[in-house]
């Protein structure tokens, strides 16, 4: 009996061991291969982005999400053979950072309910624009489906990061991402040169799209010690404005965001337009591109963007001294 006690005990602290190896490791995310994760804390309901109370009655093994943001989190933060299903714009190069390493492994790209539906998932992620007949469908058919909202700002993301770790039970991998997002934006903060005006810049595309206040590119400009002018003017979200407002409002630099493959013919589409090529910004050579994954992302690739515009924005001025 005493032998078999002590099989038991020592069988038990090789599991802990593993598990505990398998969430943290080295400084990097590790992730579970040979040892099934605890079920500890299952059944759990939290609330969803939408308001909605979900109830997560067991771990969830079979994932399907249907956002990007989530797609990328749970990259990060999950185990891979978790993960059935992504959407189609994580596998779209010019907008999803992971784009390369989903198609390696062989993810399925999801396009509509009937898709998810077979493949028969415990939970499904989805965002507060997916198509309401796809979320009603999964809800119809039983599918337990959590919705993400709130994208606007750094805090935000990180929540949402913090939400998706709660509903599959990976809440130390995603406080591990959490720290890492935040010590990468400490260090961008850093680089910042002390004593300087912030630099006023406005988003802007041909088409007239400009982002405002409550929306990403806001606090991925103010994570770089700048001022979006859309946001000082007083406009909020998405809305259109002229090229002659654009020379009225003469940002120190204008942002746009593109494949890197297509910089140079984004700035060019820009400097077509007459009036855009006389603000100080053109003819200052102050329009920066962005990479397009980084910029629109709404997790914490978030973070490189932030550093991305901070490099381009104070190239040439030195580190800070503070």
């Amino acid at each position: 009996m005493r032998y078999t006690q002590e099989k038991f005990l020592a069988l038990l602290a090789l599991v802990m061991l593993a598990s505990l190896l398998a969430c943290r490791g080295g400084g990097q995310l590790k992730r579970a291969e040979a040892v099934e994760p605890s079920v500890a804390g299952f059944p759990r309901m939290l609330l969803d982005g939408g308001g909605s109370e979900v109830t997560i009655r067991a771990r969830p093994v079979r994932i399907v999400s249907q956002t990007l943001g989530t797609d990328e989190i749970l990259w990060a933060i999950c185990q891979r053979e978790r993960i059935v299903g992504v959407s189609k714009v994580g596998l779209e190069p010019r907008y999803s950072p992971i784009a390369d390493e989903l198609r390696t492994a062989n993810v399925a790209p999801i396009f509509d309910a009937e898709e998810i539906l077979r493949l028969q998932p415990d939970l499904v992620f989805v965002a507060s624009y997916s198509l309401a007949e796809t979320v009603e469908s999964l809800k119809a058919s039983g599918a337990t489906v959590f919705r993400f909202a709130n994208f606007d700002n750094i805090g935000a993301i990180q929540r949402n990061i913090r939400l998706v770790g709660q509903s599959i039970g990976e809440e130390a991998n995603a406080e591990e991402l959490i720290e890492r997002m935040d010590a990468e934006l400490s260090a961008i903060k850093a680089r910042i040169p002390a004593g300087i005006r912030p630099p006023r810049v406005l988003s802007y595309y041909p088409s007239g799209d400009t982002a405002g206040a409550d929306t990403s590119f806001d606090a991925i400009v103010l994570a770089a010690g700048a001022i979006n002018v859309a946001a000082e003017k007083g406009l909020r979200g998405f809305p259109m404005i002229s090229a002659e407002q654009v020379a009225e409002w003469q940002p120190d630099f204008i942002i746009r965001g593109a494949p890197p493959a297509k910089a140079a013919e984004a700035r060019k589409q820009l400097l077509d337009n007459p009036v855009i090529a006389t603000t100080e910004a053109a003819r200052n050579g102050r329009i920066i591109t962005l990479d397009n994954r980084y910029l629109l992302s709404v997790s914490h690739h978030v973070a490189r963007a932030v550093g991305e515009l901070a490099d381009a924005l104070y190239r040439g001025q030195g580190d800070s001294t503070k």
